[in-house]
């Protein structure tokens, strides 16, 4: 969710929810006109209730790394900056597919986001015009992941170089995940067998064979 403080947090919460304040009053036990207070933001809450409340409405606080945006030259027609953020985000998928819309003073466009072709066309838009909202509304990670080969080609240099190393770490963070999870999966079977010296040596070699080296290799039989 993008707020902008505790009382913009809990409305978006609480709306997402379908609750009116009553309501939410009535399930965190607390009263309507506090909540008001809070939501308008004439009024903070403290952590412990503002984590109460989020509770009531399945949602937890969470500490993650503020999303910040630089801008960069851009040689050539059009704009001659662009944003790029210090990392990249998920969204819900009611986000992800949610339809671009885009002014040009009277005129509009609209890219389906749902659409693959369509989202690539919109992400190349974004990256090259889009401001803070609509990057942050609008781009997912593992989406730009999976669009990035099909992009790459049609980007200004400056934005591709710029973006590159945000696309390539998640992209290695994802595959890892993927491979620590199937070696994992693997291991369990392995642990049910006798743990020979024989049979330890072809675990080594198939886990190296996924990519893992000794260090983590030895990270995980440790736990088997």
């Amino acid at each position: 969710m993008a707020v902008g403080h505790e009382g913009s947090l809990l409305e978006a919460a609480r709306a997402a929810r379908g609750l009116t304040q009553e309501a939410l009053a009535r399930r965190c036990g607390t009263s309507q006109p506090s909540l008001s207070a809070y939501e308008r933001g004439a009024k903070s809450p403290t952590l412990a209730v503002l984590e109460r409340i989020l509770r009531c409405l399945d949602f937890e606080l969470a500490l993650n790394e503020r999303i910040t945006f630089h801008q960069i030259t851009v040689a050539g027609p059009g704009r001659s900056t662009a944003l790029v953020p210090n990392r990249l985000w998920r969204l819900s998928p009611e986000q992800c597919f949610a339809p671009l819309w885009v002014w040009h003073g009277r005129d509009h466009r609209v890219f389906a986001l749902s659409d693959r072709d369509k989202r690539a066309a919109g992400y190349a838009w974004l990256l090259r015009y889009g401001d803070e909202t609509q990057l942050f509304e609008h781009v997912d990670a593992a989406l730009l992941v999976d669009l990035w080969p099909d992009l790459v080609d049609g980007l200004p240099p400056e934005i591709r170089d710029a973006w590159w190393p945000l696309v390539g770490w998640t992209r290695d963070q994802s595959v890892e995940e993927l491979i620590l999870a199937d070696a994992r999966a693997w291991g369990q079977d392995y642990r049910r067998r006798t743990a020979t010296r024989a049979k330890r040596l072809r675990v080594f070699r198939r886990l190296a064979d996924y990519g893992l080296d000794p260090d983590q290799i030895r990270a995980l039989m440790r736990h088997w």
